[in-house]
């Protein structure tokens, strides 16, 4: 009846304890996702951003204890009804008393016993559930009453005013405030006809009778204001789970008649009878104000037009059903500013405004028909389903809306008849050229997560005194149909851009902790370190997933660097630090990737838990010289001295930079000069200087 979603509850843990947490994760992470915080300071906001469910608090913590946390928790209104539990030493009968009147669920004392944790987490998560399913009942009835069109009002069983939705305060005249606790008859009056006499009102039929009951068909209600309307209702005994009678309930609506008739009209001119999206005329108008718009505002708009192949043959068999089952897969997929257009009997065309990138349109293109697609696993029977998309973008197109649409039509045509275009074409040929290009590579992506063609090579980083290799840099690759494999350099930004990076970068991570492990097994102890891109260093399941990795491959944290750019600083600086400050209690190392290149502001050096500068090897290329990117390396080198970081010089190609770096007391060199990146089994232990 109403949705339900499938995704795992979000435990919160706010303890100080590393260890503890790690326990704690490895009792909870089968129940749901896990998240923590070390910080009692933080762990409001932290409930916020993750959304948490369930929160267990630990009592005894340096900056606010759990009384504190909770106290602050309890006054936020995004978190005062989350329920918590307390983990705490003191189990005597006076510190659960008070745990539990100051608000807390449950408590559980130390030592932990995993099975009663994950046992008092689950029956608490499942009484959140239950208390979440009532909650969405009442919002969906909420919602429902004071959206539709009728008017309903509900009585007590003396027949007295308890509850009126905004449709019927606008139909009698007054407001629930002032209804409330009167007479049914003094909120609306009825009579039988013009000047007829007065009709009892239905729901004191119902209350008494303990049935269904409605009005005559020619009678009228009277509003506040005196004036007469014509109506036609229902109503119905309220029952209680005993079965008896409490209240009733009428739904009532205004049925005159040119009114009706006006809205009809409007509606059939508008509006597909069928789907009940607007129709051509309507998409036209709108589309001449977003044009206007876009004009003022300088932006981008574009046209999608939607075409069924063989949709006689298709629409022979199946009918009206499938039609508005596309429609609805399409709506499904837009936000509140696209408009859906029936166009023709087998077109559908979609206004899309503000448009950053024509990419996007083209995206969006993919995703919906993507979902439409998906219809022929409900429907097996069809056979040769497609659609085919045609997409101009305003104002490289076209400048007037009747051009804009001809020439999405152009492009649908062209769509049609040209297989290599796989039913979606760009009126603009450069656009389709740049589209081809993303979409060819997009494939790529997709195709290397699903079939695990992610390649893991490694390129060493050697102490520059003795030539011994200390740490690895796991670059990643992906492999093509054909076997070979793509640079980075030609994937890496549209992953970043549609959040494929999340998932090869978890790929990634496997493949780099499978192979930690293998090494340290054998006894070398090698340092392994990880690009982690801004999208899924921010991503919030990105923490859970690097403990769960941790823990389910058995490796020494404190053998795991992560390799992040200066363009994380500018996003989000406060989650960035807490993130990192929690990494380092754990033992992981913190690396600045091509450092110099971008924001490179002191600052944040200063504030963030950094362990390593990585120097861009388009400054070591220019060591030879007194160009200012050699100078650069000197005040680098000298700036992570007196930090007491340690620094790595990316892209060392010859022995006389290595001796310059030597020299400048760079801590590790890394570059062709020693290897190009390569399969694990090839690592060696030294390498000549």
């Amino acid at each position: 009846m109403f949705s339900r979603t499938n995704t795992q509850p979000r435990i919160l843990l706010v303890d100080d304890d590393a260890n503890q947490i790690t326990l704690l994760n490895n009792v909870l992470k089968n129940i749901g996702q896990v998240f923590f915080e070390q910080k009692g300071c933080s762990a409001v906001e932290q409930a916020i951003k993750t959304r948490a469910d369930i929160i267990l608090l630990d009592i005894e913590m340096p900056d606010l204890n759990g009384h504190q946390v909770l106290a602050q928790l309890k006054e936020h209104p995004k978190t005062c009804d989350i329920p918590i539990i307390f983990i705490t030493s003191h189990d005597s009968a006076e510190d659960q008393l008070r745990c539990l009147e100051e608000g807390a669920v449950d408590f559980i004392a130390k030592p932990l016993q995993p099975n009663i944790v994950a046992a008092r987490v689950n029956t608490h998560l499942m009484l959140r559930n239950k208390e979440r399913e009532l909650l969405e009942v009442y919002r969906h009835a909420q919602v429902t009453l004071n959206s539709i069109g009728d008017a309903v009002i509900t009585t007590g069983q003396d027949c007295n005013v308890t509850f009126m939705n905004p449709t019927a305060e606008l139909m009698t005249g007054i407001t629930l405030h002032d209804a409330l606790g009167r007479p049914i008859e003094e909120i609306m009056p009825l009579r039988i006809g013009d000047d007829g006499p007065i009709h009892i009102n239905p729901m004191r039929i119902c209350i008494e009778e303990n049935r269904v009951a409605g009005m005559a068909l020619n009678c009228q209600m009277m509003k506040q204001n005196g004036r007469w309307i014509s109506v036609e209702d229902s109503a119905a005994p309220l029952i209680s789970e005993s079965g008896q009678v409490t209240g009733a309930v009428i739904v009532f609506d205004d049925i005159n008649e040119s009114r009706a008739m006006a809205l009809k009209m409007s509606h059939t001119l508008q509006y597909d009878q069928l789907t009940s999206l607007p129709n051509r005329f309507l998409l036209m108008e709108r589309l001449n104000t977003e044009m206007a718009r876009s004009q003022k505002n300088n932006t981008n708009l574009g046209l999608i037009l939607f075409n069924i192949d063989r949709f006689k043959l298709i629409n022979e068999e199946f009918g009206d059903a499938l039609l508005k089952k596309i429609a609805q897969r399409i709506k499904a997929q837009l936000s509140n500013n696209e408009t859906l257009s029936r166009h023709n009997a087998d077109e559908f065309m979609l206004l899309v405004p503000d448009l950053e990138h024509p990419s996007d349109l083209a995206n969006l293109a993919v995703t919906i028909k993507e979902q439409v697609m998906q219809l022929t696993a409900l429907w097996p029977e069809i056979h040769n389903f497609s659609m085919s998309m045609g997409l101009s973008v305003y104002p490289n197109d076209s400048l007037d809306a009747q051009s804009l649409m001809l020439h999405a039509d152009a492009a649908l045509l062209r769509a049609k008849t040209d297989s290599s275009h796989e039913g979606l074409c760009f009126y603009s040929e450069e656009m389709e050229l740049r589209f081809l290009s993303r979409r060819q590579r997009y494939t790529q992506i997709t195709s290397a997560i699903a079939n695990q063609n992610i390649v893991a090579l490694y390129q060493p980083m050697i102490n520059p005194s003795t030539g011994d290799l200390e740490a690895v840099e796991a670059l990643m690759r992906i492999k093509d149909e054909d076997g070979s494999l793509i640079p980075p350099i030609e994937f890496i930004p549209l992953a970043e851009e549609t959040r494929l990076i999340i998932p090869l970068g978890e790929r990634m991570i496997q493949l780099a902790f499978t192979e930690l492990k293998h090494w340290s097994d054998r006894g070398r102890h090698i340092r392994m370190c990880l690009n982690v891109s801004p999208v899924q260093f921010l991503d919030p399941h990105f923490m859970p997933f690097l403990l769960d990795a941790i823990d389910q491959y058995k490796v020494n944290p404190a053998l795991v660097e992560l390799e992040v750019t200066e363009s994380l600083m500018l996003q989000n600086l406060e989650q960035v630090t807490r993130d990192m400050q929690q990494l380092r209690a754990l033992g992981i190392s913190i690396s600045i990737d091509d450092f110099g290149t971008g924001f490179s502001c002191l600052g944040y050096l200063k504030d963030l838990p950094v362990d390593v500068l990585k120097i861009d090897k388009s400054f070591i290329a220019q060591l030879n010289t007194q160009e200012p990117d050699a100078i650069l390396v000197k005040t680098i080198t000298t700036l992570t001295q007196s930090m007491k970081l340690k620094s790595v010089a990316e892209g060392v190609e010859s022995l006389d930079q290595v001796q310059q770096l030597q020299d400048l007391g760079v801590s590790l060199l890394q570059g062709y000069y020693f290897s190009r990146p390569i399969p694990a089994n090839e690592i060696k232990e030294s390498y000549p200087l």
